[in-house]
């Protein structure tokens, strides 16, 4: 019982120290660690995609307001021109004469200001109308050749303003610009004396002019940002590769303590850590022919590296008992994984690592330890690690036993689908196992680390 008491203390001294120094070490930089880093390239596509995106934007924001700039030019030519009307027939509004007299002097002031307008380079109104404040049509200019835009006042007819409301519409027909607009005309005590409603046709110089402000100002605002984008990004781009070098020295020591960690733990079990580069091989290649992507491949990696972190605290008489071990050490070997999850959930980096470290001693029927989880209950992390596990455990040599020939490991792993391991996960490893082993046995002890260490780079280093 005093031996029970004192192995339980050693082995949570050992796993609460542990957990302390990975706690010291991973927070230090466990934000830049815990995603994929980006290349230089990858930054430098984005900055220059972000002021693409900004040269745009000012572009188009500028265009908006020079055609507001111009329909505001164009409308005070219409103001002007109901204004000059209203100023010379005003008497004859007021009182209400008839309407071919009405319709006579619109025709003979609509003339004089069309050639006015024509000599100043500005257009022509090809069309007005004069409505009585009761919104009858009174009176009607049309210019030569014009027809079709009356027709387009009558079948596109707006309504009439209200207060001083002044109705303004742009439209454009081959090539061509046209106002459309309608104001209120009042006297001069502010009596309604009706409405005047025109169309102007913008001159092809004065659309040039408008045209060429807009490209001018949009292509300035356009190329201003690009410019300074252009300035700035390889200032941009030197600080971010300076950043993304001090980023990829932390991740790399994040990778080493992983690698480091998990090697420590595999030569205290036994006289090598080629298990744990073996073993995270296998599992990496099994969770890519299932389809895994990137992100649970890398949380499967750490806990590949990881699945036995808790035997720290497992007391050397038992751990290294060459023998079987009885009833009472095989629970305190159990408690290998509560302490391994105590200590990868001490590190935000490594806690992705819980899956596989608390999950690979989980049977598919339900029957493993420590929580007896069954079928799809249990992580894929931890089904697709355990069939890894146990493969190698079979065909790797140990101080303990000679391997077992690769036709032998397969028939005890399929003899266990369905109890031990998922049948889906058994069903896709038979497929791809042969390969494997015999690329293992082909590296060896020293090639499968370089192996796995290309493995790494691709799932952690690269954007």
């Amino acid at each position: 019982m005093n031996g029970q008491i004192e192995d339980k203390m050693l082995g949570e001294g050992r796993s609460r120290r542990f957990s302390l120094l990975l706690r010291r070490l991973a927070s230090r930089n466990a934000d830049v660690a815990m995603m994929r880093l980006p290349t230089a390239r990858a930054i430098l596509l984005r900055l220059a995609a972000v002021a693409l995106f900004m040269a745009l934007a000012v572009g188009g924001v500028a265009f908006l307001v020079e055609v507001e700039i111009a329909d505001r030019r164009v409308s005070e030519l219409a103001k002007e021109e109901s204004a000059a009307f209203l100023a010379e027939t005003r008497a004859a509004l007021s009182a209400g004469v008839d309407h071919p007299e009405l319709e006579a002097s619109l025709r003979r002031f609509m003339t004089s200001r069309g050639e006015l307008r024509l000599n100043h380079g500005d257009g022509r109104f090809i069309v007005a109308e004069l409505y009585s404040p009761d919104r009858k049509k009174t009176a009607e200019y049309v210019a030569p050749g014009a027809e079709w835009a009356e027709r387009r006042l009558s079948d596109t007819r707006h309504g009439f303003p209200d207060g001083n409301e002044f109705l303004y519409d742009r439209f454009t027909l081959d090539g061509h610009v046209f106002i459309q607009t309608m104001e209120i005309l009042f006297d001069a005590d502010g009596k309604l004396l009706g409405y005047f409603e025109s169309v102007f046709q913008l001159s092809s110089r004065r659309s040039r002019e408008i045209l060429r402000d807009t490209v001018t100002v949009v292509g300035v605002s356009s190329l201003s940002v690009l410019g300074t984008a252009l300035v700035l990004l390889p200032i941009f781009g030197a600080f971010n590769r300076g950043v993304i070098g001090l980023s990829r020295g932390l991740l790399d020591a994040n990778i080493g303590m992983l690698t480091a960690l998990g090697s420590a733990i595999a030569k205290r079990d036994s006289d090598t850590n080629a298990h744990n580069y073996r073993v995270t091989v296998l599992a990496i290649r099994l969770a890519e022919a299932l389809g895994l992507d990137d992100a649970a491949i890398r949380r499967l990696v750490k806990g590949a590296f990881l699945h036995d972190v808790g035997k720290i605290a497992i007391p050397d008489r038992i751990l290294l008992k060459p023998g079987k071990l009885d009833a009472e050490e095989f629970a305190v070997m159990k408690t290998h994984v509560v302490h391994g999850l105590d200590i990868v959930g001490s590190s935000e980096w490594l806690v992705d690592g819980a899956d596989v470290v608390g999950g690979h001693h989980e049977k598919f029927d339900g029957s493993g330890y420590p929580a007896g989880l069954k079928g799809e209950a249990i992580p894929i992390a931890a089904r697709i690690f355990a069939v890894a596990d146990v493969f190698d455990a079979l065909t790797s040599r140990r101080p303990y036993k000679e391997p077992m020939s690769f036709v032998a490991a397969m028939d005890i792993l399929q003899a266990g689908a369905g109890n031990h391991f998922d049948p889906a996960v058994m069903t896709r490893f038979t497929m791809i196992a042969a390969g494997l082993h015999d690329r293992l046995v082909e590296l060896g002890d020293d090639g499968v680390q370089d192996e796995l260490r290309r493995l790494v780079i691709r799932y952690f280093k690269l954007a």
